[in-house]
């Protein structure tokens, strides 16, 4: 049976006879139960059914809008789908729910709805209720529609789609966030983040511009600092003295020489009470006095206020051996002076300057605490003597002759004692002797964890290819394995060996194997008047003093102003009581142990001890040549320039090709008519007795 049809419409044909299979009326009966069941497939245009010609060019709707809702009441079932009046009800529910898309819009079009009144309120809600509403009209998608009846024997059992409503639950006024100020928040937002953007840039900028321009590694004061050993008997006779011996408040006058040296620690040496002082300085008979050729103790308190106001250091050189002779040494073995000399010098603790009251009585409770101490029977003769200087403002102690005590049973307790007496700010230093002689495991480890300074003397006399050993056997031994333990205090003279000036094959390289000393890792300490060139005293009436040729007396000039006096000589009218030496041959050096002190004070490649490399710390200190009197040493330190440097300690001007070790650099520390230059390692042209520093370039 055939039916007009409207050409809007979807066309639908009808077989003369419904099916009576088990399986349609199966289909039939449950429909109802498919058209209230959601559809889950997806949103696709069904493929037109198989031989049927469609023009291209015709505008096929995707799916259909429900005009007007289903009843179920008029749904079709099995037992009234033959009958005529069940099969018109069922072709009007087809063609109803096939109408073409161009058919007049529903109330419900929110196509409609967004083009209507200007007066809709819709239009006056944001955006996002409006969209809420839509979504309440318009969203829509696919479930299977009643078609299926007949295309399940035409198309293979593919039904057709066709939409249904979808409807949010709430009405968009039951959302708060459609009535926000949204302009508003976007505004904010935009500049919030703007704000945040800028305060990160400039809190990066801020870092940039106070972060320190150098990062280098600290140290502490007595680490790699310049030391200067004196003798107070060759130094400097005061003019109001006047008696031919040097004396304390000499070494006063001179401070700004040594303050413009670059010196940052004055070591004094024998300042003790001894018979026939100062020939025969080391027979000490008292280490809590001064001896009277060298001032009153007045005299010493000014010499340290003078020192740390220029912010130097004092250290003193204690010469144990052999005045004590036992670590054991109880408190009824000492000499009476030392408990005297204690007590008398309780006052001079207490600071003459004004402080507050808190201050005083600070001061005063501690010295009291000292002194009830240094006079307790747990106290040996040698802390005692420590306690004593250490109240008189004294930085830092030299215990000369300590290899003496290392093997004794109590030694490891005892250092550890007086360290803890000095405290982190004050130092002591040994000799290397000490750790050579140490035969318990016990002793070293005290040495290594109590002395702050282990002094070490290179013999300069024996050639480059001996100081080369002599250096290397330093930096391999256990006081670079770790950072912790001592730094090695260099040194090329002191009070117990020859003047270097005399020792040397050229006499003017005095002040290159200065500069040597102060190139290697560590604390460098200059023997008074090395820094000159001083030479040996050569005195045929005074053979019986060959001992002490070498303290020959300190060669002022000039230039070398002396605080308050016009007078540049050692003694103004007596005689001196060594006879003065000439000094050695000029130097082309002049200035550069200074320059060389400033050097060392903002360069790490030269100033650091070691540098730690794949986990293992190396000393930053390499012996790069040494043949024919010529030496190469070389400093370096991680992402910085290296340093090299070079002496000729022989009597012929050298001219070497060292292109195989460096390429070049210039001359920051050496001749004046040399600082600045580039200098090529390909021709190195080196006279006798001159030396500089080449920094590398990168």
């Amino acid at each position: 049976m055939n039916k007009q049809k409207n050409d809007g419409h979807l066309s639908v044909v009808i077989p003369s006879e419904l099916s009576s299979s088990h399986s349609s009326q199966k289909l039939i009966a449950n429909q109802d139960t498919q058209d209230e069941e959601t559809s889950d497939c997806p949103l696709l245009t069904p493929s037109p059914p198989t031989g049927v010609t469609r023009n291209p060019l015709e505008m096929v709707p995707i799916f259909n809008r429900l005009e007007d809702p289903l009843e179920l009441s008029d749904i079709p079932t099995v037992e009234n789908i033959n009958s005529e009046d069940g099969l018109n009800v069922f072709m009007n529910i087809v063609n109803s729910s096939s109408k073409p898309l161009h058919d007049e819009p529903s109330s419900r079009d929110p196509m409609l709805e967004s083009t209507s009144s200007s007066n809709s309120s819709i239009q006056n809600e944001p955006v996002c209720a409006q969209l809420l509403t839509q979504l309440n009209t318009a969203y829509q998608h696919l479930a299977p529609d009643a078609q299926a009846l007949f295309y399940n024997q035409e198309n293979g059992g593919k039904p057709p789609l066709v939409g249904i409503q979808l409807v949010v639950p709430k009405p968009p006024k039951n959302y708060r966030f459609t009535n926000w100020n949204w302009p508003l928040i976007r505004k904010t937002c935009f500049w919030s983040m703007m704000s945040i953007l800028a305060g990160c840039a400039a809190l990066v900028i801020g870092v940039i511009i106070t972060m320190p321009k150098k990062c280098d590694p600290p140290v502490e004061w007595w680490q790699g600092s310049l030391f200067y050993e004196i003798f107070p008997a060759s130094y400097q006779d005061d003019i109001e003295i006047n008696d031919g011996i040097g004396d304390l408040p000499g070494i006063s006058n001179r401070l700004d020489y040594l303050h413009d040296l670059g010196v940052q620690g004055v070591r004094l040496n024998s300042i003790f009470p001894a018979p026939h002082y100062p020939e025969y300085y080391f027979d000490v008979t008292n280490l809590t006095n001064l001896n009277e050729h060298l001032g009153k103790m007045q005299d010493f308190d000014h010499l340290v206020k003078e020192i740390h106001a220029r912010n130097m250091t004092l250290i003193l050189d204690l010469p144990l051996y052999p005045l004590i002779k036992d670590l054991n040494e109880s408190k009824s073995n000492r000499s009476e002076p030392v408990l005297m000399q204690s007590r008398k010098v309780l006052p001079d603790v207490i600071p003459s300057t004004p402080q507050t009251s808190l201050e005083v009585m600070g001061n005063f409770l501690t010295s009291k605490k000292v002194l009830a101490y240094t006079i307790s029977d747990e106290d040996d003769s040698i802390s005692s003597v420590i306690r004593f200087w250490i109240r008189k403002g004294v930085d830092g102690f030299y215990l000369k002759g300590l290899e003496h005590y290392v093997n004794e049973e109590s030694f490891p307790e005892k250092l550890r004692f007086w360290k803890s007496i000095t405290g982190s700010n004050r130092i002591l230093i040994c000799n290397i002797k000490a750790l050579n002689e140490a035969k318990k495991d016990e002793a070293k480890n005290a040495i290594l964890l109590s002395a702050d300074l282990v002094d070490v003397t290179v013999r300069v006399s024996n050639g480059t290819e001996d100081i080369k050993a002599q250096i290397n056997q330093v930096l391999d031994s256990v006081l670079f394995e770790k950072l912790e333990y001592p730094w090695v205090q260099w040194s090329v003279g002191n009070i117990d060996t020859k003047r270097v000036a005399s020792t040397l094959s050229v006499s003017n390289a005095s002040v290159a194997v200065t500069l040597m000393a102060m190139m290697l890792p560590g604390t460098p300490s200059i023997f008074y008047g090395d820094e000159k060139g001083i030479l040996d005293c050569n005195c045929s009436d005074h053979a019986d003093l060959e001992h002490v040729h070498h303290l020959s007396p300190m060669h002022w000039e000039a230039k070398d102003k002396l605080k308050n006096e016009l007078n540049n000589r050692f003694s103004n009218h007596a005689f001196p009581w060594l006879s003065e030496t000439n000094v050695s041959i000029e130097s082309s050096l002049e200035g550069a142990i200074k320059n060389m002190t400033c050097l060392r004070k903002v360069t790490p490649s030269i100033y650091v001890k070691a540098s730690i490399k794949n986990n293992k710390i190396k000393a930053s200190c390499e012996i790069r040549y040494t043949k024919d009197e010529l030496i190469v040493i070389e400093r370096k330190y991680h992402r910085r320039n290296s340093y090299v440097f070079v002496a000729n300690l022989g009597n012929k001007t050298q001219t070497k090709d060292l292109s195989h070790l460096y390429y070049g650099g210039h001359v920051v520390i050496g001749p004046k008519h040399k600082l600045g230059q580039e200098v090529f390692f390909k021709e190195l042209n080196i006279p006798p007795g001159e030396a500089f520093v080449i920094k590398l370039d990168k």
